[in-house]
């Protein structure tokens, strides 16, 4: 859809800062705001809302606005709602076409020959083989003229993470481009890369993801990391030189509209936070916006800093998580009443923007901007003593969120609750700052692992919700493991480079995975093996549980993880150790001189 811009100085609830600058206004009155959305989402059409504003329209705008109106509007009954939808919707995932040609695809990448198990090898070789059913191109070609969709205009390809996620998304994006390029897939990593800069191109961000309706948000900015990341495996163009503007672009949204003064003992400090504004429910997921906010108030100004909070909690990527409540502790079916996202101040975004400051420096002094480069280092010196001043705790070695007060006046305090964020800043500065602290933090992340053998939960509280214990998942295994390699502690990252795999493993093959000639099926399961998109830290082979939605399958992250980690522990890991299960190989070539059974613990 096209979409218009809108020049507003806004303010968000009490916190009364500068959000927006340039917002772009999602101006559909289907997918994004109004009557029909909210009779079709409140009629629970669907188990998931999502499914209705994915679908694209059989006939042009105007006519299923007339259609609805027909029907009654707002004040249509169930069943001729439904059929209103049925005759002038699509299915969803109608604009998607699978790419097939994968000129670079290579059945024997490179990274095989480091794994030294067997059958790993031909696990990571089947992984490998995913990348074929999760690329995508844009296809209008079915839409009848005037029809529209959803979907933002994607030019190149790109990897969806799967399940419901039918669109390119933001973060996940980078734990995606790992695999993509330890598989050799470098054009395909650059083509999602090039879609994710077109979007900062449009809109001066990149939203969550490349539907209309994220256009009022974003998620943890880590395109500086995807073209680094490609510009070290790809090296040899200027790719990276070339995408810098929107770099430059995409920073200066996070640091001037994401910002939030915090007042420590050593001053103040300029850091950043997640927060978005709207006063409507989130349209991917209505129903149950609209009836937390109705529950928790009557109050319109209330609500709406409810609907303000539950979209920031999705720009975080952690949606949702204890570290956005007031009160962590209250029942599952309460939680949520106490959302309070724009007022944390959250360590893993400024560790990742802390990150962005140091990169474009470095790319600001390649392209002979040695001023400009200055200020950005100040920028990240700025930041690192802002991190060490508001969000370090000593006595640990752990950094906590920081809870900012209602009264707007940039004091708080420290958050007590550990998640992998906790350790998040060590991927970048490792030991340079207090190595005895760094080897306390990750002392008790050992402690945490030894307690769970699926690896590292989200968090150590249970609270229902699916980015809290026990869910395990991907991108927070990958991050510690970033920081126990930046601080010399290899084997906890080796240990939980076992776990992810003993978990992603069993899970695939509890689920029906098999590899022919090599790995037979589990008798009596109709399935094929499942890539899960969280796993539970509590059970070894058991998919993650909670949240929105029910758990999906694919998946984008959790395979780029997977690879990741084959090719940088593949001399170590070990045959998965499956619950319950005795693993039989076939092939003497896929066999290694351990037995392959598993306890029965």
């Amino acid at each position: 859809m096209l979409v218009k811009y809108s020049l507003l100085g806004l303010f968000v609830g009490s916190l009364s800062l500068p959000v927006l600058a340039i917002k772009p206004a999602c101006d559909s009155p289907i997918y994004c705001y109004g009557d029909l959305l909210h009779a079709v989402q409140m009629a629970k059409l669907f188990a998931d809302d999502k499914t209705f504003v994915d679908k694209p329209t059989k006939r042009p705008v105007a006519q299923v606005l007339a259609a609805f109106e027909s029907i009654g509007g707002i004040n249509a009954t169930q069943e001729a709602l439904k059929t209103f939808v049925a005759e002038n919707f699509a299915e969803e995932g109608q604009e998607l076409k699978q790419v097939d040609n994968l000129p670079q695809f290579d059945p024997n990448p490179e990274f095989l020959h480091g794994v030294h198990d067997p059958l790993l090898r031909e696990f990571g070789r089947t992984v490998h083989g995913y990348w074929k059913s999760l690329i995508r191109e844009q296809d209008l070609t079915k839409l009848c003229d005037g029809c529209v969709s959803s979907m933002l205009p994607l030019k190149y390809h790109f990897v969806v993470p799967g399940g419901r996620f039918r669109e390119i998304y933001y973060w996940d994006t980078y734990f995606t481009l790992e695999g993509l390029l330890i598989s050799g897939l470098k054009d395909i990593a650059k083509s999602n890369i090039k879609d994710l800069l077109d979007f900062v191109d449009m809109f001066g961000f990149v939203p969550n993801g490349a539907r209309v309706y994220y256009q009022d948000r974003s998620q943890p900015p880590m395109l500086a990391l995807m073209v680094q990341l490609y510009d070290r495996y790809a090296g040899g163009d200027d790719f990276a030189l070339k995408a810098l503007p929107q770099l430059l672009t995409e920073y200066e949204y996070w640091a001037k509209y994401h910002s939030a003064t915090v007042r420590a003992s050593d001053g103040d400090h300029m850091l950043s936070r997640y927060i978005v504004t709207t006063d409507q429910p989130r349209p991917e997921a209505y129903s149950s916006d609209y009836a937390l906010a109705h529950s928790v108030s009557t109050d319109p100004k209330r609500q709406a800093q409810i609907y303000a909070d539950m979209a920031a909690g999705a720009e975080s990527g952690w949606d949702y998580t204890s570290r956005w409540v007031r009160d962590p502790l209250a029942p599952p079916d309460r939680i949520l009443h106490g959302i309070r996202t724009s007022h944390v101040v959250p360590v893993e975004l400024n560790a990742i923007l802390y990150f962005n400051e140091r990169y474009l420096a470095s790319l600001l002094r390649r392209a002979g901007r040695k001023y400009d480069a200055s200020k950005y280092d100040l920028r990240a010196e700025a930041r690192l003593k802002a991190i060490q001043s508001v969000f370090y705790d000593s006595n640990s070695g752990l950094y906590y969120d920081f809870i900012l007060n209602d009264d707007n006046s940039g004091r708080g305090n420290q958050s007590d609750i550990f998640s992998p964020a906790s350790v998040w800043p060590y991927w970048w500065i490792g030991n340079s700052i207090d190595g005895d602290g760094a080897q306390r933090a990750f002392s008790f992340v050992g402690e945490v692992l030894a307690k769970n053998p699926g690896g590292i939960p989200a968090t150590l509280i249970n609270t229902g919700q699916q980015w809290d214990a026990p869910n395990a998942w991907p991108p927070l295994q990958y991050s510690t493991m970033q920081g126990a390699f930046a601080t010399g502690n290899r084997k906890l990252a080796t240990d939980i480079a076992q776990a992810y795999v003993n978990n992603v493993f069993c899970a695939w093959y509890n689920t029906g995975g098999s590899i022919p000639h090599v790995l037979t099926q589990l008798p009596g399961i109709s399935d094929t093996g499942h890539m899960f998109e969280k796993f539970n830290s509590t059970a070894v082979g058991v998919q993650g549980s909670g949240g929105e939605y029910t758990v999906q399958a694919g998946f984008g992250w959790t395979n780029g993880v997977l690879l990741w980690v084959m090719d940088n522990f593949g001399d170590v890991l070990k045959t998965p150790v499956c619950p319950g299960i005795h693993i039989e190989v076939q092939s003497a070539s896929a066999t290694s001189s351990a037995p392959h059974a598993a306890s029965t613990h």
